[in-house]
């Protein structure tokens, strides 16, 4: 998450990439205590960012065998205080770059009727189904599948039915997972890839330099 593009986290993107789609009234950045003094910079937005570590928040109980992951979105979801009619994003950092454009359109789909939204990019790869012994069995039908990218939009009344009990997603993947079918697909960007490697900036930092010149 503190992975440096351009001189700066990816979390410090993540949360300007919010705050620029016009649509995010409030941020909760969520994670890892380790990690706080990366996060002082981002209180010159005021009120709009709080930050929650890993720490347990005062009065949140979570079920005795929920791990950190959960136990962390929860606390999120708790300091956020949504109404329960209200489109939260469940985003990652490591999509820091996703267009405002992307994030608008996963909440205005929520807002349109539907508990959840999330951004997808088709897949280009032909993707083979192998057996156990590694011999290729078939070829999937790429038509089909998607990559799928953040934020997840979904309505908070949802998002806290999902967050109860032990077996909480811990993330966006498992968010969209436990959604389960509920979750319609609005068009994501390449700039929403996932970085976590020094290649990863690397293509992020193309992207972005090629995007300046245009």
């Amino acid at each position: 998450m503190l992975l440096p593009v351009r001189g700066e986290p990816l979390l410090s993107h993540a949360v300007h990439g919010l705050l620029d789609s016009g649509c995010v009234d409030r941020i909760v950045v969520a994670g890892p205590a380790r990690h706080r003094a990366a996060y002082p910079p981002l209180t010159c937005h005021g009120d709009r960012v709080v930050l929650v570590t890993d720490e347990p928040v005062a009065g949140d109980i979570a079920p005795a065998n929920a791990n950190h992951g959960d136990a962390t979105l929860r606390s999120a979801l708790s300091a956020a205080a949504p109404g329960p009619d209200d489109v939260v994003l469940v985003h990652d950092a490591t999509r820091a770059f996703v267009p405002a454009s992307v994030i608008a359109a996963a909440v205005d789909t929520v807002r349109d009727g539907v508990d959840a939204a999330v951004p997808v990019e088709p897949v280009a790869d032909t993707v083979k189904v192998v057996d156990t012994e590694g011999i290729v069995q078939g070829t999937r039908d790429r038509s089909l599948l998607r990559h799928a990218q953040a934020p997840v939009a979904v309505r908070a009344d949802v998002l806290a039915e999902l967050l109860t009990g032990a077996a909480a997603p811990t993330g966006t993947a498992e968010l969209v997972a436990r959604l389960d079918g509920r979750a319609r697909t609005v068009p994501g960007d390449p700039h929403g890839m996932c970085v976590r490697t020094p290649f990863d900036v690397a293509v992020i930092e193309a992207l972005l330099s090629t995007e300046n010149t245009a």
